[in-house]
């Protein structure tokens, strides 16, 4: 079971654990699983995140010790409800339909959120191949009770820091790949 876990706007950029939610990491367990569902264990150095490290970090309350620096949000997702409703999607391997600003894809298998360079991707699957939605088109998200066939390839290949690195141009090279393919250029 994931905590209920508050995220406190510190200033643009800089967020915070609310002090709401302290309590509701009860164990270390319960932050070493958290820290592994969305990445930040991958921050820092090898086997460094562990009871010791944790026990550290939360008996001092005046200063953070760290600073994890990426590139700011341009603009902070406005949309909550269609995030949640992807994450559950997500965990529960159901398909969606995601209607954008000036599309639908239907039958969607959302596979991962992805943060890159100020962005929010959703990585997935799209008949039968990797497709990519940048968050912020993103208008309306409708989980479909239909699950899908987790690909375990799939998954691999988009942890891969060059795929992530291609996310802002990824839908665009595999077109143009495809059209390549399709007139055997």
């Amino acid at each position: 079971m994931i905590p209920d876990i508050e995220i406190e706007d510190v200033k643009k950029g800089y967020f915070k654990l609310s002090k709401y939610s302290e309590g509701s990491l009860k164990t270390y367990r319960d932050i070493l699983h958290f820290s592994r569902i969305i990445d930040i264990d991958k921050l820092f150095p090898k086997h460094a995140f562990d009871h010791k490290f944790i026990d550290i970090l939360l008996s001092n309350k005046n200063h953070s010790p760290c600073i994890i620096y990426t590139d700011s949000l341009d603009e902070q997702p406005s949309m909550y409800a269609p995030f949640l409703t992807i994450v559950r999607s997500i965990i529960d391997r159901s398909l969606i339909t995601i209607k954008m600003k000036n599309d639908v894809c239907n039958n969607f298998a959302p596979y991962k959120l992805i943060h890159f360079k100020g962005h929010w991707y959703l990585v997935g699957e799209l008949e039968k191949h990797i497709f990519v939605i940048a968050y912020d088109v993103i208008e309306h998200v409708k989980e479909i009770k239909t699950f899908f066939k987790f690909d375990l390839n799939i998954s691999e290949t988009i942890q891969e820091d060059a795929f992530i690195q291609s996310l802002p141009h990824f839908n665009y090279t595999a077109k143009i790949f495809h059209k390549i393919n399709k007139h055997n250029i």
